[in-house]
């Protein structure tokens, strides 16, 4: 055999190529194949094992009746086919898997004497492990419609959904070098990243759901196994631990334990598989008279659990068990929770040295795509000169490297609405919440870019399902549920909404909670928030015509909102 490490560089060429972009199945079964057979168990890479890591099959699984492996196999042999007379045809080390057998081969192909270059590069060199493109963009000089100022404003807060649930870190620092750090990760380690596989510095979380009765408790089963597959900041696998050989788990192993107790209730537990320590444990209902009440206490738990901001991450960094990717992934959540430019430099650097490590990771370069486009909405110092089309390049190696990607389309969405193409921009946000309906952060981001593109009829229900399902949220989420009923004209929902602000000292959040108490007649709140608004925030007062032109708000709601204020009696209104 091959070294293992020519072995997992051919393979990320094969699974980043565009002949395997569109068959999600396949690159998974192939990522399977060399995966076990590089770790020493090509004894396992038996259709039944297949079926139940894979495709998510359980121990009832019985391949006379169900051909998916056999059917995927297939498909998967025919893309390398085609793979290798295109793409890869100047690959030096060939993947196969023979018919008749599911374990792969490696192939070592005798020198190419074609002399061909692809794009300026020498024959020898692949196209995938070029740089992120940067494409030039066509700088767009006409006027923006109301439309399309709603969206890049309403997308600003498509990346900081990601940041709304972290355990608050130690402050950001400078290590004497002009270079930002934290100091619970003064040095990240990038030993052992250049050619590795991303999911192996994700945590993995197992799924048992052997004591989960009947039909209801299968039905709770699956929506589990559907949400968990589409977070991409974990590494699901949809079988109990134990079935993978190993002995023992490695700190970043976690297992969720499906029960089925009585009065139609199952016991949700997540535990920590090297420690045994249990960090959650709910009760949600196996069966309802209503499907959406199951999937949306699923996706509550889900959202809690999954995605950096949750509880899987901040146990991690709590035990001090982060990866180089996780603690990475974790400066970025805490640049979104407080935004300067420390955090911001501090985040982006620690994802930049990843990539140039050659670590090709959707995730990394989705988050890149946003931070490079936020040091230009906020004129930080890092990177030097970025530009809207550097963006543009991160955002598509994300999509490129993770065409089901949640994040990379969330990436995608935000960069273009910043570019100006509102309709882009939603599309790729609308395909974002699709592609896993069970995380709310990214419900949130579509139903907010539809508030602020105007649409308010499709944008307040998602909202609203997002805030209710998720116990625990950002409070811009609720800031745009606000906003929405207050352009529905419904002033008690919007009031209601608003109430969750009560925390917060922003300018917009206080102005957003008078504004609903004075439709509401709530004569003395109105005098407490119009003083402490008037004394916080003398400039907001000032122009508040600006403030909501800066901020892009769509015109007809910017309008609204400024001549609520000055019903209100705000002084110094323009």
């Amino acid at each position: 055999m091959p070294p293992a490490a020519e072995v997992r560089d051919a393979l990320d060429h094969v699974l980043t190529s565009e002949t395997f972009a569109r068959s999600e199945r396949a690159r998974d079964l192939l990522r399977y194949l060399v995966t076990q057979d590089l770790a020493g168990h090509a004894d396992r890479l038996k259709g039944f094992s297949i079926a139940v890591d894979v495709f998510g099959r359980d121990e009832k699984f019985d391949p006379s009746t169900d051909t998916v492996v056999r059917v995927q196999a297939g498909r998967l042999r025919d893309l390398l086919d085609q793979y290798y007379a295109l793409e890869g045809a100047h690959a030096a080390l060939r993947i196969t898997v023979p018919r008749g057998s599911y374990v792969p081969r490696y192939v070592i192909a005798p020198p190419s004497t074609e002399t061909a270059s692809v794009e300026g590069q020498s024959s020898d060199q692949h196209p995938e492990a070029r740089p992120p493109p940067t494409p030039q963009i066509e700088t767009r000089h006409s006027r923006w419609s109301p439309a399309r100022m709603g969206v890049a404003a309403g997308l600003l807060a498509l990346l900081a959904g990601a940041g709304w649930m972290v355990q608050q870190g130690a402050g950001i620092t400078d290590d004497g070098e002009g270079r930002a750090t934290d100091p619970a990760i003064t040095q990240i380690d990038l030993a052992g990243v250049t050619g590795s596989s991303p999911r192996a510095f994700l945590p993995s979380v197992y799924l048992d759901d052997g004591a989960a009765d009947g039909e209801d408790g299968e039905r709770l089963a699956s929506m589990l196994r559907r949400g968990l597959s589409g977070f991409d900041t974990i590494s699901f696998l949809a079988r109990a631990p134990g079935e993978d050989g190993r002995n023992t788990h490695a700190r970043t192993d976690h297992l969720i334990v499906v029960e089925s107790g009585d009065e139609e209730e199952a016991q949700i537990e997540l535990q920590n598989l090297a420690t045994g320590k249990v960090l959650l444990s709910e009760t949600l209902p196996e069966a309802s008279a209503g499907g959406d009440i199951l999937e949306d206490a699923v996706a509550d738990l889900l959202t809690t659990v999954a995605p950096v901001g949750g509880v899987i991450y901040a146990a991690l960094a709590e035990e001090g068990a982060e990866t180089v990717v996780t603690q990475c992934l974790i400066l970025n959540d805490h640049f979104y929770r407080d935004q300067n430019a420390e955090g911001h430099r501090a985040a982006y650097e620690c994802l930049e040295d990843l990539t140039k490590n050659e670590l090709r990771f959707s995730l990394v370069y989705a988050e890149l795509a946003g931070l490079h486009m936020q040091a230009m909405v906020s004129g930080y110092d890092y990177p030097p000169g970025p530009t809207e089309a550097q963006a543009l390049g991160f955002a598509r190696m994300a999509v490129q490297l993770g065409p089901n990607s949640p994040s990379a389309h969330r990436a995608m969405g935000y960069v273009l609405s910043r570019m100006g193409d509102a309709e882009e921009a939603l599309r790729w946000t609308r395909k974002a919440y699709e592609l896993n309906t069970f995380d709310m952060g990214m419900a949130a981001s579509y139903g907010y870019a539809q508030v602020f593109a105007g649409d308010y009829d499709a944008g307040v229900p998602i909202l609203k399902r997002a805030v209710t399902a998720a116990s625990s949220h950002p409070t811009w989420w609720d800031y745009g549920l606000a906003l929405g009923r207050f352009m529905q004209d419904d002033m008690q929902a919007a009031s209601n909404a608003a109430a969750a602000l009560a925390s917060s000292d922003r300018a917009h959040y206080l102005a957003l909670r008078l504004v609903t108490a004075d439709a509401m007649d709530r004569t003395d709140d109105v005098a407490a928030l119009r003083d402490r608004i008037t004394t916080e925030h003398p400039d907001f007062v000032a122009d508040l015509d600006a403030f909501y032109r800066r901020g892009t708000y769509p015109p007809a709601m910017a309008e609204r909102l400024v001549n609520a204020l000055r019903r209100a009696g705000l002084v110094g209104a323009s």
